[in-house]
């Protein structure tokens, strides 16, 4: 069973997209931070992420939550997401290259 510490990076859009793809078969993930930055002059952003269940659907960790001008938020913390095969994290954002996106992961292979 392999170990290893990752990161990923994602400069919001309007539409959902990959913040963490999807997963191999036999690998899981246990998200430890989920982080949104406003990078924006002035305004405030509103923000989504959501968990796509590979094999039951969708769930959102965050819907329409309001990210004030030059400050982050956390949005997994403290508690940790889980992810198993096929599981992967998307993210939006309501102004194109205002928020940034960062999470941190521990990868397990089986």
């Amino acid at each position: 069973m392999a170990n290893v510490f990752k990161n990923a990076y994602k400069d919001a859009t309007a539409s959902l997209a990959d913040l963490i793809a999807p997963l191999d078969s036999n690998h899981y993930a246990i998200v430890l931070t989920i982080r949104a930055t406003n990078v924006h002059a002035s305004n405030d952003v509103t923000v989504d992420c959501v968990v796509k269940d590979g094999s039951s659907g969708e769930s959102y960790i965050a819907k329409g939550v309001t990210v004030p001008v030059g400050t982050s938020i956390e949005l997994a913390a403290p508690s940790k997401i889980v992810l198993e095969a096929t599981d992967q994290i998307e993210v939006l954002a309501s102004a194109t290259s205002s928020i940034e996106f960062f999470a941190s992961y521990l990868e397990v292979t089986d």
